[in-house]
């Protein structure tokens, strides 16, 4: 694999870090997260004209079709920003299931208005008390009608549901197939009811009620035929953008450690010429470097077989994941006191890490994933 970046995705590298720094500043982000939303309309419109909600989505429905390296790319561009749009829940994540699924009379009618940014999609599948898993239906159940389902059941931690346009259920059909469906249901259906929070790093999510939802036969996204298969690989893809975001994270608490350190002083000299201090910074170097290593094994596996790709895709969350999270403890040790305050955003960047380390499966689960894929 050339992990040398082309002339045009340097380009891309270089227009999203500097529309990051210019328009997504440290107090820009906290007025954005004490907004309603929790997250900027003015940024998703601009997202949107960038090209970066369509990145990945083939140019029949407006999209670039580009590779997943350019994805990364703006991620962890994002994930220096804090950025608090829901990116991965609707360009990739919803995005990937609709542009893969069953329901080809909506591909060419939601993902244009996804990928303009005039659609936002959530997808709502994890349920109380269950341990993260794909495709989670216990609770949730569609009951096959003359024209179409009623869905009935409940879903917890779905990202800026309260501000989707709709949501993306998985639900146990109930028929002959008795399988795992996705179905497209508008927020504002009849039946359905929804409980708004905020979550630790300032962004919004939602648990949702459905009773009785009623909802067209044209509304069933991917079958149980393929359901698992479907929602897998967008998970996966969207496990690497979540990395390729907490490299931007780790960026920048390596960044305004390094300047912390060197700007404070003690005993005469700044603290950043102590040897101790150098050496944790490198180990922080070390461990950041070794989850853009997995994060790029884990993008040149895509095209392998399902369990290869699963297997190195686990691995590079739970690399990642611990990286992220020692990083960030690092850069908080080393501020002191101060790193905890909501006044410095070193703070905020571990908050965004402990989210992370949970979304789409904690370091255990993976370990767990990696270590039974490696024995089949």
């Amino acid at each position: 694999m050339d992990f040398n970046f082309s002339e045009e995705q340097l380009m891309l590298k270089d227009g999203a870090e500097r529309y990051v720094q210019q328009e997504y500043g440290f107090d820009a982000r906290a007025r954005i997260a004490a907004g309603q939303e929790g997250f900027s309309r003015e940024h998703w419109s601009a997202y949107a004209e960038l090209g970066w909600l369509g990145l990945t989505m083939p140019e029949d429905v407006g999209g670039l079709g580009c590779s997943f390296v350019e994805t990364a790319i703006v991620m962890e561009a994002l994930g220096h920003g804090l950025a608090l749009e829901p990116v991965v829940q609707t360009a990739l994540l919803c995005a990937t299931i609709i542009e893969r699924g069953d329901a080809q009379h909506l591909r060419g009618t939601l993902l244009p208005s996804v990928i303009e940014g005039k659609l936002l999609l959530s997808l709502a599948d994890s349920e109380a008390g269950s341990r993260y898993k794909v495709g989670c239906t216990a609770k949730t159940f569609a009951r096959k009608t003359a024209s179409g389902y009623l869905i009935s059941g409940a879903k917890t931690l779905v990202i800026a549901g309260a501000s989707a346009d709709a949501l993306l259920v998985t639900a146990r059909v109930d028929d002959e197939s008795q399988g795992t469906g996705v179905f497209l249901v508008d927020r504002r259906t009849p039946g359905v009811t929804w409980r708004p929070y905020q979550l630790l790093d300032g962004s919004r999510a939602a648990d949702f009620d459905l009773h009785d939802v009623e909802v067209g036969e044209d509304a069933l996204i991917v079958g149980p035929q393929r359901a698992e298969a479907v929602l897998t690989e967008a998970t996966e893809l969207a496990i690497l953008a979540s990395v390729a975001e907490s490299l931007g994270v780790m960026e920048a608490v390596m960044t305004m450690t390094a300047e912390y350190i060197k700007g404070r002083s003690q005993f005469g000299q700044p603290i950043g010429k102590f040897q101790a201090l150098q050496h944790r910074m490198a180990e922080m170097f070390v461990a950041t470097q070794g989850a853009r290593s997995m994060l790029y094994c884990g993008i040149a596996h895509l095209k392998r077989p399902a369990a290869e790709r699963s297997r190195v895709i686990s691995a590079a969350k739970a690399v990642a994941g611990r990286a992220n999270r020692f990083v960030c403890a690092q850069g908080i040790q080393l501020h002191g006191g101060m790193g905890l305050t909501d006044e410095y955003p070193v703070g905020h960047y571990f908050r965004k890490m402990s989210m992370m380390e949970k979304m789409f499966g904690d370091i255990d689960f993976h370990l767990e994933c990696f270590a039974e894929r490696s024995r089949t």
